[in-house]
């Protein structure tokens, strides 16, 4: 801000009237001029400015006005060494990107020729480029108190960018992913992401209105033909770099032919590596509500009334402005889920595309509880790019649960699986086999649910090429689940007659218990039994998984990858009838607790299990005898090998698990089951293949069901040990 000072001037006293005021004497008296510097973006920078005035001419007091753009950098100054010998304070004020100082001190000296300011720039973490501050205004005045003219230069800070801070797009698979499940392959027009390092400057840009620029914070992706031939630019969306993630999301223009391309990221003049990328005609995918590609979808339902809610479990209203009102979906209500990747438009890739319903092109179903409806409404969500929308009613039929499966088919391909949350008719809240309304409500409230799951098995186990035996382990793990993951921690405790599929991204422990919990420690835990004593768990440090094999361990083909638990095999078996005891000493999250599980007769399968199984139609298999009260699981899973070692595969795969009774004599797996899973590469290490089928008794406080005390507060929500038998074979889904 701008001060006059109106004082009586006396030997002992300087004082300087407004600047504006003063005389201004004839030609120039010096200069005042600001250096330059660099610094990373969300650094600082110190700028000096200098004062250089003839012999004679040196000011005892002085004026300017800092210019600078606030969205880049936010500026500060303190007196110099200059003004600092010469008793000077320095007062500066004004409004962002404008900022007026003046130095002056209650005497006439002057000021040497010098450093008068230090001027410190910090940058904001999208800064880019570099970032000018100018020097205006500039007047001085003379010990005399006339005005002496000055000029004024400006300098500016470049924002650094280190040769090793060179952008990589790294990933599983391969960092440039479709961003609704996260998986390899693009869809023309559609929204994708790219992970990495380096990507982009530090902190949170958003393109800020449309068009969508194609290059955005310094930030652009190209997309370049392995035929050869110029790259072609997507429309940016956002660029983020934040809390040790560092990810860009885009528009690939519809224009994009199919085919394969090597996709670089430009960050301020510095180029990553190309990793390829196939581009095709459409992948439509979900986008789920807590963004991680899996679990619940980000739904809305619309009741009679013309009421919008987000989709949940329970009906009631968020702590966030709104609109924030939630509930499951009913029979009969009009659910909108959105996602990507349904197909290319003609119209703008960059802009609001307005209603385009693309059901003229291309055949689309949703599939709700395994029951395919015809959607009212399938295409662009009309004010934003890339996304599409699909409307559907929800018929009178529809199965309903706190997880029912919900998948969309576009041209015959099916996305990733998803849940939503419908309830019965007149219901305020959806029913979970394990999980009471206040549990439910309190996930709804952002509470997470904690689950221990463990699971005693013995599988007679035909493994391609040639190993067969009696395969017995224990695997189990405590972990903490948000409510978006219900379907994943309620995966072994189906009701009869449910069938529920899982997408898998991570290890073979994750491809049995789920990879979206967050393991939790319980210290050491030991089993005993029939035919054990006191044996003890495994656990491992980084997902803390429990294991104990229960024989010896085969040497398997390299590159046969198997799930958890193999390849523990006895020629005789260990495991037998009876009650089996998990004794666990208490760890730093999970106190002690005890578990017990009851393994009871097994049915006998009619058949061997198929050695190849094809997707496009139904699966059944029969068994004789067993207790008709015990339950019977039916588990597959289909992936590909998408990263680490030959000895700890990671799978990009789909699981399913299907549920009844023994006394059912069967079950059939559906086809629309089956074709949720990829089929799987034949390719020796490639991929996997396996399914599954045991039986257990219904677990029951006591026997199969347990509690443990947490060591916060509170006690588990959900404890699951079970005793299984049944067999295991490898197996291709084609």
């Amino acid at each position: 801000m701008t001060q006059n000072w109106r004082r009586v001037v006396r030997p002992w006293a300087f004082c300087v009237m407004s600047m504006q005021a003063l005389t201004p004497a004839f030609g120039q008296s010096g200069s005042l001029a600001l250096s330059s510097s660099t610094a990373a973006s969300g650094g600082s920078a110190i700028l000096s400015l200098t004062l250089t005035a003839p012999a004679g001419s040196e000011p005892a007091a002085l004026q300017w006005t800092l210019t600078y753009d606030p969205s880049a950098a936010t500026v500060a100054a303190a007196a110099g060494s200059s003004a600092a010998s010469a008793a000077k304070a320095l007062t500066c004020g004004g409004k962002a990107g404008s900022m007026i100082c003046v130095l002056a001190g209650l005497n006439a000296t002057p000021m040497a020729n010098g450093t008068v300011a230090l001027v410190t720039v910090t940058l904001a973490p999208t800064a880019s480029g570099s970032v000018p501050v100018g020097v205006a205004g500039t007047v001085g005045a003379s010990p005399a108190g006339t005005a002496q003219a000055l000029t004024g230069s400006g300098g500016t800070v470049s924002v650094n960018l280190p040769p090793t801070q060179t952008p990589v797009i790294s990933g599983i698979p391969a960092g440039v992913l479709d961003a609704g499940s996260y998986t390899a392959n693009l869809a023309q027009g559609g929204i994708f992401v790219v992970k990495g390092t380096n990507l982009s400057p530090a902190g949170i840009v958003q393109a800020p209105t449309y068009p969508l620029p194609t290059s955005l914070n310094g930030v652009s992706i190209g997309f370049r033909p392995s035929s050869g031939g110029a790259a072609i630019s997507a429309y940016l969306l956002y660029t983020y770099n934040a809390n040790g993630t560092n990810q860009l999301a885009a528009v690939l223009p519809s224009a994009v032919p199919a085919g394969t391309y090597n996709v670089t990221v430009t960050n301020n003049g510095a180029t990553s590596a190309a990793v390829p990328v196939s581009v095709v005609a459409r992948k439509f995918e979900l986008f789920t509500a807590d963004t991680t590609g899996s679990g619940e979808a980000a739904a809305q339902n619309v009741d009679a009334s013309g009421t919008y809610f987000y989709n949940r479990f329970t009906t009631g209203q968020l702590p966030v402005a709104a609109p924030n009102m939630y509930a499951p979906a009913h029979p009969g209500d009009t659910v909108i889920v959105y996602g990507t990747g349904m197909g290319p438009i003609s119209g703008t890739d960059n802009g609001a595309p307005g209603v385009i319903d693309l059901r003229s092109q291309v055949a689309v179903q949703v599939l709700v509880g395994g029951q395919a409806i015809a959607p009212l409404y399938a295409g662009r969500s009309p004010n934003y790019a890339g996304l599409d929308q699909i409307n559907l009613q929800l018929p009178a039929s529809v199965p309903t649960g706190c997880t029912v499966s919900f998948q969309v088919s576009v041209g015959g391909q099916i996305s990733s699986p998803t849940t939503i949350a419908i309830a019965p008719a007149g219901s305020t809240a959806c029913v979970s086999p394990i999980f009471s309304q206040t549990i439910l409500h309190q996930l709804d409230q952002g509470r997470s649910v904690v689950v221990g799951d463990f699971l005693l098995s013995q599988l007679a186990s035909q493994i391609t090429p040639s190993i067969s035996g009696i395969n017995e382990s224990v695997l189990g793990s405590f972990a903490s689940y948000s409510g978006f993951q219900l379907g994943s921690a309620a995966r072994y405790t189906n009701a009869p007659g449910v069938c529920q599929v899982f997408r898998v991204e991570g290890n073979a422990n994750q491809l049995v218990f789920g990879a979206l919990g967050t393991g939790l420690d319980a210290g050491t835990v030991t089993l005993n039994g029939p035919n054990v004593s006191n044996r003890l768990f495994a656990q491992d440090p980084a997902s803390r998984t429990y294991s104990l094999p229960l024989g010896p361990a085969l040497p398997l083909v390299s590159g046969l990858y198997l799930p958890a638990g193999f390849p523990f095999f006895n020629t005789t078996p260990v495991i037998a009838s009876g009650t089996y005891q998990l004794t666990g000493s208490g760890g730093s999250e999970i106190g002690a607790f005890s578990a017990s599980a009851t393994v009871g007769t097994p049915p006998t399968l009619t058949a061997t299990l198929p050695p190849a199984i094809p997707r496009g139609q139904a699966l059944t298999l029969s068994w004789t005898g067993g207790n008709p009260t015990d339950l019977v699981g039916v588990t597959g899973a289909s992936g590909t090998v998408v990263g680490g070692t030959a000895g700890s595969p990671i799978y990009d795969a789909v699981t399913f698990t299907c549920t009844t009774t023994v006394s059912a004599q069967s079950v059939t797996v559906p086809a629309a089951v089956l074709q949720q899973l990829p089929v799987t590469p034949t390719s020796l290490g490639s991929g996997i293949g396996y399914l599954e089928v045991s039986s257990w008794p219904a677990p029951t406080a006591g026997n199969g069901l347990f509690t443990a005390p947490l060591t916060g507060s509170g006690s588990l929500d959900s404890g699951v040990f079970l005793g299984t038998i049944g067999a295991f074979t490898t197996t291709t889904y084609q």
